[in-house]
């Protein structure tokens, strides 16, 4: 589905009401955001900004791995934002909740020490405007951690969609890198890192030895064609 809109998406995890159960089920989900604190320089009392937050696990996770952190967050889903309020009171994070409904963010300018991406820019109809938004509010310096998947896995995704695997991506268009990379660097933000990873995101845990050392051995010129996840950590200049 490559024509669609945010309403679209709500729609979509409005009505995903297995999402957590699912994905806790696989391996590779929850990597995204464990994966993007280690390649990262955020720092103890960080103001963050978080776009689709989902249910709240990456506020929940970096709360426990960093000091005085303070979040804003944001999802596209009433339902999703519910399940986060939930899980921050449990977890004692401190975050602001707010709803996503336009590329343009309710912020002023240069808010945020680090804004935070995971799987996000593929739900929005226009990822170069979401990401002059991150630079906007993003303070000097700052820096934006940002994963999507690879665009070659689009036709595994809509496979075990349907073969009832996992759910279904819902509205989306997977963005290819140097559309990314392009509109990084027109808004303004220095590439700092970037890196592929998981060849093998499900199966037997022997299964996903074996692809972790073909990603070893291939390097970042064969992953970057053939694994799934691509993260790009970013610098406001």
């Amino acid at each position: 589905m490559t024509s669609f809109s945010i309403k679209d998406v709500e729609k979509h995890y409005d009505t995903t009401l297995d999402y957590d159960e699912i994905n806790d089920k696989t391996p590779s989900h929850n990597l995204r955001f464990i994966d993007g604190l280690k390649m990262s320089n955020l720092k103890n009392g960080a103001k963050i900004l978080n776009v689709f937050c989902r249910s709240g696990k990456v506020e929940e996770y970096y709360n426990k791995k960093r000091k005085n952190l303070k979040f804003d967050s944001m999802d596209v889903s009433d339902r999703l934002l519910k399940e986060s309020k939930k899980r921050f009171k449990k977890a004692k994070v401190k975050s602001t909740l707010k709803k996503f409904t336009t590329h343009t963010l309710p912020y002023k300018k240069n808010t945020f020490d680090n804004i935070t991406s995971y799987e996000t820019l593929e739900h929005v109809p226009k990822p170069g405007k979401l990401i002059s938004e991150f630079s906007r509010v993003l303070k000097k310096g700052g820096e934006l951690i940002l994963s999507t998947p690879n665009t070659s896995w689009d036709w595994i995704h809509e496979v075990v969609a349907k073969l009832k695997i996992h759910h279904p991506e819902g509205p989306h268009r997977m963005v290819p890198r140097k559309e990314i990379i392009r509109h990084l660097k027109k808004a303004g933000f220095q590439i700092r890192k970037e890196k592929t990873v998981i060849l093998v995101p499900v199966g037997p845990k022997i299964l996903r030895k074996i692809g972790n050392m073909i990603e070893k051995i291939g390097g970042e010129p064969v992953r970057t064609h053939i694994c799934l996840r691509r993260y790009v950590i970013a610098t406001k200049k």
